[in-house]
């Protein structure tokens, strides 16, 4: 979408208009309007309703079509609330944060960088994916965030200037592999979301039971460095607290055959993704079409 088309420029607008609301209503007032806006989105505009409801019976097979619609409209209702919560991020400190979000397991992240090689953070669209690399840099890790770019760059934009003002480097996937391979160098955390379609240029993973392209990026970085791999995320609790949790993933030694190496470290990420979303099912993006590419061993 061009920067300064009719389009572009009205999405943009009605964004700013809707955090703007978000940020400044008391948080029952916010997450009120975000149910709210969840309802409308699930509910009564159904927006990709049908992808979500195919993902989770493939999923989860036994459930039965009104239970994956009832864990569809669940979906709609935590987004809606990690969409407040993200417009929220920049009028709040990490003492702010530490009033929702359990931010405990970050202790374990200096040990790991004091080896030297930096860290390769692998996470997925699950809690609040934002909030998780937020709370991280506010307690002083330094973190880089390599990001997809949005079909509005006016968006784009926005979403970078949030997650820098909280303290996160961005790295988008257009810039060039050396500029995450600099980064590791200087010690950095490089955070990439791993769960999403990679088209014809994945690997294709196991992800409940089916094979999904899955993108090789960490596997990569992992056999050019070495860099330890770690899987965190950031999931709401039954209180309404957030809890970080980070946990160190050990692949397994490396062969001389590359594909065969990339195919068992994403297989690693998405097995360890997948634990987490059975863990917390509606916490989950499902309104993405995961399974979008087919291998041609199918």
């Amino acid at each position: 979408m061009e920067l300064n088309s009719f389009r572009g420029r009205v999405e943009y607008a009605a964004l700013l208009g809707a955090a703007a609301l978000f940020r400044w209503l008391p948080r029952p007032l916010s997450y009120g309007l975000a149910s709210a806006v969840g309802a409308l989105g699930s509910r009564v505009i159904k927006l990709r309703k049908r992808v979500a409801v195919e993902n989770l019976m493939r999923a989860f097979p036994e459930l039965s079509p009104r239970e994956a619609e009832e864990r569809y409209i669940a979906c709609w209702a935590h987004l809606a609330k990690v969409g407040a919560e993200l417009a929220r991020m920049s009028r709040l400190n990490f003492d702010q944060m530490s009033r929702y979000i359990d931010g405990s397991d970050i202790a374990k992240i200096p040990p790991i960088i004091a080896r030297g090689k930096g860290i390769i953070f692998v996470s997925g669209h699950l809690g609040n994916w934002e909030w998780l690399g937020a709370m991280t840099a506010m307690a002083g890790i330094p973190i880089t965030y390599v990001v997809a770019g949005q079909s509005n760059r006016m968006v784009e934009e926005w979403l970078d200037r949030m997650r820098q003002g909280a303290g996160v480097e961005i790295i988008n996937r257009r810039d060039p592999a050396k500029a995450i391979l600099t980064a590791l160098k200087r010690g950095r955390v490089i955070a990439m979301l791993s769960d999403q379609d990679a088209g014809n240029g994945g690997v294709f993973t196991e992800f409940f039971g089916h094979p999904a392209s899955t993108p090789r990026g960490p596997a990569v970085f992992y056999s050019k460095t070495g860099a330890p791999l770690v899987f965190g995320s950031c999931m709401r609790q039954k209180d309404g607290k957030y809890r970080i949790s980070y946990e160190e993933l050990i692949p397994p030694a490396s062969t001389d055959d590359r594909q065969a190496d990339e195919t068992a470290v994403m297989s690693l990420v998405s097995a360890r993704i997948e634990q987490e979303i059975r863990q917390y099912p509606e916490q989950y993006l499902w309104l993405h079409r995961r399974w979008k590419t087919k291998p041609d061993f199918q």
